[in-house]
């Protein structure tokens, strides 16, 4: 086999630039590595850094993937600094203007400004049955002491889905 074995050094910058260190760049690696020593890939050698390097692209990639799945209202700065975080460890230098945790970035930095993503609430998705004797107490005070029929008490008491209109809700 005749393999020119890339250093730790070359490794390195190459992931500055940009190239992507594949699985199968690790392996080729790495048997060179062993034809060379005669005993397998040296700890902090060329094979270790080509396949530390593979693994954190690979882990950019999946961190890539989970955002582009998230609507971009939705983004926000913690997404930022984790993209920033592992792009960063991925290609071995701190991102700079135009990559992909810059764009990031100013998405979540318009998000925050808009107030976006609303406020998650913190209202229980369920109905109790003590939020529903509740409702009919309120609703029965209201109504002088009779409780419409269809009202919101009625259909928390049948557990009937709630239209999230009625409920006017506020982010």
């Amino acid at each position: 086999m005749s393999f020119d074995l890339p250093s730790v050094s070359e490794l390195k910058r190459a992931a500055e630039a940009g190239q992507r260190i594949t699985a199968e760049d690790v392996s080729v690696i790495a048997q060179a590595e062993s034809e060379l020593t005669g005993s397998g890939p040296i700890r902090g050698g060329p094979a270790a850094t080509a396949q530390s390097l593979a693994m954190r692209q690979m882990n950019f990639d999946t961190k890539f993937d989970e955002l582009t799945r998230k609507p971009q209202s939705h983004i926000t700065q913690e997404d930022a600094r984790e993209i920033q975080a592992t792009e960063g460890r991925a290609f071995n230098k701190p991102p700079g203007a135009g990559s992909v945790s810059a764009q990031v970035r100013s998405i979540a930095n318009r998000n925050e400004f808009l107030g976006l993503p609303p406020e998650p609430s913190t209202a229980s998705a369920f109905v109790t049955k003590d939020d529903a004797r509740d409702a009919q107490s309120a609703e029965s005070k209201v109504y002088g002491g009779q409780n419409p029929r269809g009202g919101l008490a009625a259909q928390m008491q049948v557990r009937r889905p709630i239209p999230w209109r009625s409920l006017n809700l506020t982010y």
